[in-house]
């Protein structure tokens, strides 16, 4: 009890030590139109997609089934089913999804048959399954459990490689769902049979064993084809005896669907070595035998004349996206370095459900509706046409070429086309300036004068690291830029050195020590904030300077993380008109400082937010601000490019004040609270020194968790996995300073 009252007595002292600055300023909208070659493209801010899966389920219980858009590292994304047989994107759904441990592979299906989807997950251990419920009519999930089945040894759980897909249905025809993976390193498939039935269990039951240790009596090796009617005895079998063995092979998608309509399960089999994939035939009930047994593979899988080719490591999705009652085909790579717009090829069922027929549609199903600019996008407002309206730019690190393997980039042109509140933009041009032919690697944009013309000029980060200038050579500042390219590679006149920044190139144009000049100031792939000097007095002529590469004592990085990928916008991002510098993450955070407005050199900037308005788009962010509609109250727009390509749209939702925040403290900040798996801790940087310690401890008093973390990495991520469901705290403290926020865990 004595404990207990300690830390009640802390929490009422340090409490309010800390907290995000001004919450919320920014929520997601999804309203903003967007219009390309003369028509409306329904899904522009969904934020694009490299390696999507896909699955169908009613998500807010109008009797239609929706898209569940899933991809590893990336989260789920939500795309609604209309009443006309079209889509619209509603993130509100998808916190339903991320506040679980998704990995691996997501699928949606009712396996209890209560008429509510459930989601299937990989977990931690291959196969977890979470019960779905409506909650005022939306769809959510509570953790029902993982899979293991019994052995002589001991429980062994239902395993899935990491990279793999598993095939999920009634494979034995007898109502409940089923299970089939490739195992260990395997060259054949597992099936593990579902007893529910079988043991006359509650549906809301599932009890697994391995039926068969190589189901379809097939052996993959290393060759395109498999070998079919292979045997493997009853050793691994446990539905009655015996335990599962290890083989030798891994990356591998199963979808299971029963194609000719005969009642046995076909199966489509992705390889990781092949860019198309392969199809097995089940001829269990075409030849009356008592086992599934593939006779025929299609090692190059075609409809309707055309053959499906995905680069690299295709997986396909039966799903009825078309909600006409049959099931449809969707192939999507399974590996998010390979094709990256051409990402989802559809086929089309024209047939019935007992007798398929499938005729393609599109290899850009749901993407062409989306901005989608491959990988890496990195958007800029700028008024281009000199209307007073910002138009919005977007370059990206490129779009995937089969022939060669490698990325090759483009600048989409949008003209802002929004009256009063009422967003939109119009695609005018999607390779501005034609620089796809140029054959570029990386279009991080930046715009302003930096050769001292009053003219705009326009520089181009590539993903070498390295910098394009494109002079803006119009009659005057205030006509369109005409922007003409001056070198590939911009040079440091005083080194004869040119300017690299290691990888990825992420500039930034902005008058950094107030001299009335502007400067260069670049992100990169390790975080780092790169500044280049504009040291040139001469009209024309651009004169740039490396000084540091950790500008302020900015520097992006977690220890988790290898990568920072650091993109700062330096400006106005709200309505106090006020200038400030926000830093995209890896991580999808965004970071903002002050302190520079001066430009005094050198200065340590002040962090003011590690997690800018709770906003994560998961990998990658990449911000720019901007007035869009130039409403009179000057609230803010801002659209944040990401790691596949797409962007997301945010608004100002209420005015600030510069007043609104006051450094206090360590500015701590723990999210998501309520938490399952994953604590972050953040804290102010600029008022700590050395280490920060953080406590978890029990409302009893019990420390459970004593990390330290080296202060200016300014947010810390703890496993809490092993915690159970409750109430915690977390003591935060550096140098004398305590702050104790309460944390609930639910899992």
């Amino acid at each position: 009890m004595k404990n207990l009252l300690l830390i009640t007595a802390s929490l009422v002292l340090f409490l309010n030590a800390g907290a995000q600055f001004q919450n919320d300023v920014y929520r997601p909208f999804n309203g903003a139109k967007v219009y390309a070659y003369g028509a409306e493209k329904k899904l522009p801010w969904v934020g694009g997609v490299n390696a999507p899966q896909f699955s169908m389920a009613d998500l807010n219980q109008d009797g239609k089934k929706d898209v569940v858009i899933y991809e590893r590292s990336m989260g789920v994304k939500t795309v609604l089913a209309t009443g006309n047989g079209g889509y619209v994107y509603d993130s509100k759904y998808e916190s339903a999804f991320m506040e679980h441990n998704l990995s691996g592979y997501l699928t949606m299906v009712d396996y209890n048959r209560d008429g509510v989807p459930d989601m299937i997950t990989r977990g931690g251990t291959g196969i977890t399954v979470y019960k779905g419920y409506y909650d005022g009519g939306q769809l959510k999930f509570n953790l029902f459990k993982a899979l293991y089945y019994s052995s002589n040894t001991g429980p062994i759980n239902a395993y899935v490689e990491p990279i793999d897909i598993p095939a999920i249905g009634d494979v034995d025809g007898d109502g409940d769902i089923d299970f089939i993976s490739y195992f260990v390193l395997g060259s054949q498939m597992t099936f593990y049979r579902n007893c529910q039935v079988e043991d006359g269990l509650p549906k809301d039951s599932i009890k697994i064993c391995v039926q068969d240790g190589c189901w379809a009596r097939t052996t993959q090796n290393y060759e395109r084809t498999q070998l079919l009617g292979q045997w493997c005895g009853d050793i691994w079998k446990t539905c009655n005896k015996g335990s599962a063995n290890k083989t030798t092979h891994s990356g591998n998608t199963l979808c299971m669907i029963d194609i000719d309509g005969d009642s046995d399960m076909d199966y489509f089999n992705g390889n990781v070595s092949f860019p198309d994939i392969q199809f097995f035939y089940n001829g269990k009930t075409e030849h009356s035998v008592a086992v599934d047994t593939a006779i025929k593979e299609d090692t190059i899988w075609a409809a309707g004349g055309k053959s499906m080719y995905m680069p690299m490591f295709p997986a396909a999705f039966a799903v009825d996206v078309d909600n006409d009652n049959d099931l449809d085909l969707l192939f999507s790579p399974n590996d998010a370095n390979t094709e990256n717009y051409k990402s989802v090829s559809y086929y089309k069922n024209t047939g019935s459900s007992s007798a398929p027929k499938f005729e393609y549609q599109s290899d850009t199903f749901l993407v062409e509706h989306m901005i989608d600019m491959g990988t890496g996008a990195y958007p800029l407002f700028y008024d281009y046409d000199r209307d007073g309206k910002k138009d919005l730019f977007i370059g990206s690190d490129g779009f995937y070429e089969p022939s060669t393997g490698n990325f090759r980039s483009k600048i989409a042109y949008y003209k802002n086309t929004s009256s009063n509140t009422a967003y939109s933009f119009t695609l005018q041009t999607d390779d501005f300036l034609g620089l796809y032919a140029t054959n570029i690697n990386g279009a991080a944009l930046a715009i302003g004068d930096l050769d001292n013309d009053t003219l705009d000029d326009l520089v181009i980060g590539k993903s070498d690291g390295t910098f394009a200038f494109y002079k803006n050579t119009a009659a005057t500042p205030a006509d369109q830029p005409v922007w003409v390219q001056g070198t590939n590679a911009i040079i440091d006149a005083t080194t004869s050195k040119v300017l690299d920044v290691g990888d990825f190139a992420a500039p930034a144009i902005y008058d950094i020590d107030a001299d009335g000049k502007n400067d260069l100031i670049s992100g990169n792939q390790v975080g780092d904030l790169y500044y280049f000097n504009n040291y040139s007095s001469q009209v024309g002529l651009v004169g740039l300077k490396e000084i540091n590469k950790n500008l302020g004592g900015v520097k992006i990085f977690d220890s988790f993380q290898v990568y920072g990928y650091s993109v700062p916008y330096f400006g106005p991002m709200d309505n106090t008109g006020k200038d400030y510098l926000v830093v995209g993450s890896y991580w999808g955070e965004l970071f903002r400082y002050d302190g520079f407005q001066n430009g005094a050199m050198p200065a340590k900037y002040t962090k003011i937010d590690s997690v800018y308005s709770w906003i994560n788009v998961r990998q990658r962010a990449a911000p720019a601000f901007a007035n869009v509609d130039n409403d009179a109250k000057n609230l803010y727009e801002m659209v944040i490019g990401n790691t596949l390509g797409g962007v997301t749209f945010y608004k100002q939702d209420f005015p600030v004040s510069v007043s609104d925040w006051q450094v206090r403290n360590m500015d701590v900040k723990v999210y998501p609270n309520p938490a399952k798996n994953d604590l972050a801790v953040s804290w102010q940087a600029g008022n700590v020194n050395d280490v920060v310690t953080i406590q978890i401890v029990s409302i009893t008093g019990q420390q459970l968790i004593n990390n330290t973390y080296n202060a200016q990495q300014s947010t810390a991520h703890i496993n809490i996995a092993n915690l159970a469901s409750g109430m915690y705290y977390a003591i935060v403290q550096s140098n004398g300073q305590r702050v104790v926020k309460p944390v609930t865990i639910l899992k």
